[in-house]
């Protein structure tokens, strides 16, 4: 009876990370649901709760869980998937050093003109032309009636560089 309580008492402390595909495997299995407050992009900062989507409305609140009944929630799977590897990520995030990365963390949800992305990223104006041209080679930024916005691409290292910045 005391290895069944004690079993009991060790998985209701066991937490998994959503972005850890054989975690998230394991919270389905188990029917997992996260503690309140224990996803990282949950914020009562933003309207939406939620900095992978901070400006929709949502008509509920997932009170920062991550799992509910081992299901992944729907906005960290879609940022997320399964299919961009953390190694490509840190390949690109390489390749487009360390102003690039700036220039990436600077677009989050909004599309900034040259100037707005200057001055937010630290960027001096004459690295940006150069180093733009290498985000749009890489497919990370596209240029639309003269506002920066980020590719999905680029959305996935925004938002693991999001990650890495709230752990």
């Amino acid at each position: 009876m005391e290895n069944a309580i004690g079993k009991k008492q060790e998985n209701k402390t066991k937490t998994f990370d959503p972005l850890i595909p054989d975690d998230c495997v394991r919270a389905l299995i188990s029917g997992y649901t996260s503690n309140v407050g224990e996803c990282r992009f949950f914020s009562e900062s933003v309207e939406s709760k939620c900095f992978l989507d901070p400006y929709s409305r949502r008509a509920w609140n997932c009170n920062g869980r991550c799992f509910i009944n081992g299901y992944r929630c729907e906005y960290i799977s879609d940022a997320f998937s399964l299919k961009n590897s953390v190694e490509e990520i840190y390949f690109l995030m390489s390749l487009i050093g360390q102003n690039g990365t700036n220039i990436i963390s600077s677009l989050g949800w909004s599309v900034l003109s040259l100037e707005e992305v200057l001055a937010v990223s630290g960027i001096k104006k004459e690295e940006a032309t150069f180093i733009i041209s290498v985000l749009k080679l890489l497919k990370l930024v596209s240029q639309k009636n003269g506002k920066l916005v980020l590719t999905d691409r680029g959305r996935t290292v925004h938002d693991y560089l999001l990650t890495k910045d709230l752990v």
